[in-house]
């Protein structure tokens, strides 16, 4: 394999220069590497692009003139994208298998109505995992299995799909809603989403301590009501309220007090400040949606 597949990788970022280099020099060492890396540096950051004009020039910098968060980025990053198979990563995100990139663009290929595949997350334990993966990976044919949700920092995405939707939404406080939203609008428009467990991808982040911070509490307790509203017909409002009720006895059984009421406060402010932007999916897409939630729970 002497040529690049034809894979566009995007990776937001804000203010945390070193652990995108860290996450660039893995992207490196892949064999074949990416035909092309995009990075979306949000506004305010003033280091980052020096860092990759020194380290690493060929990579294409978009940049924005305002705060975009990950979801606005990631926008930016698809659409300025020029290959079908995109593999969206976060600067502190990188892949276990130095042969990632062919295999994502063969997937993208071969699978011509799924929209999004969403790879085996590996979090942090503290250690750095570096190549080469586990040796014992599951069965691709095994791990095709139909999926509810995929996470932005370990997905591989069909640009084509990704250009019939709204985009994602954006908003800083992104957790429980970026990947969701994308979710329902690719299932109502007859797109597929598939895990794809045997390709794994190594996140640089203990999701237990940073998604217990207080901002982030309350910014997902925010999201399943915002979510509901912008993508929700009014029929399934109901069950909204009950995914938030949800929510809520999840925070209090982890002890995550903090950020609670912070998070139910915010709710009518951001619906209302999203109101333009609300456009529901059909009840079937929901029915969906929900269908394939209860077979992950169940399997």
């Amino acid at each position: 394999m002497s040529s690049s597949p034809k894979t566009s990788v995007i990776i937001p970022t804000y203010e945390r220069a070193d652990q995108l280099k860290q996450t660039l020099g893995y992207l490196s060492l892949c064999k074949p590497a990416p035909a092309e890396t995009l990075v979306h540096i949000d506004f305010g950051d003033n280091s980052t692009e020096d860092m990759l004009k020194s380290e690493f020039p060929e990579v294409v910098v978009l940049q924005s003139l305002e705060r975009q968060g990950a979801g606005g980025g990631r926008n930016k990053l698809y659409h300025a994208a020029t290959h079908e198979c995109l593999v969206s990563l976060d600067d502190d995100s990188w892949p276990l298998d130095q042969t990632f990139f062919q295999q994502a663009h063969e997937l993208v290929e071969s699978n011509p109505k799924v929209a999004v595949f969403g790879c085996d997350i590996q979090e942090s334990d503290g250690k750095i995992k570096e190549f080469p993966p586990p040796t014992s990976q599951p069965d691709q044919e095994e791990t095709l299995k139909p999926a509810s949700n995929f996470v932005g920092c370990a997905a591989i995405l069909r640009r084509s799909a990704l250009m019939q939707t709204h985009g994602y939404v954006r908003t800083r406080l992104f957790h429980g809603l970026e990947e969701t939203d994308m979710t329902l609008q690719l299932i109502d428009l007859g797109w597929e989403i598939r895990s794809a467990y045997h390709l794994q991808v190594f996140h640089a982040c203990d999701r237990i301590s940073h998604h217990a911070t207080p901002s982030i509490n309350a910014g997902e307790i925010r999201n399943v009501a915002l979510l509901a509203w912008l993508r929700y017909p009014i029929w399934f409002f109901p069950y909204a309220f009950l995914q938030l009720m949800n929510r809520l006895v999840f925070s209090v059984r982890h002890r995550r007090f903090r950020g609670i009421l912070s998070g139910l406060c915010s709710i009518l402010p951001a619906c209302w400040s999203y109101r333009r932007l609300r456009s529901p999916v059909s009840v079937k897409a929901v029915r969906k949606f929900r269908a394939l939630r209860k077979q992950e729970a169940a399997e």
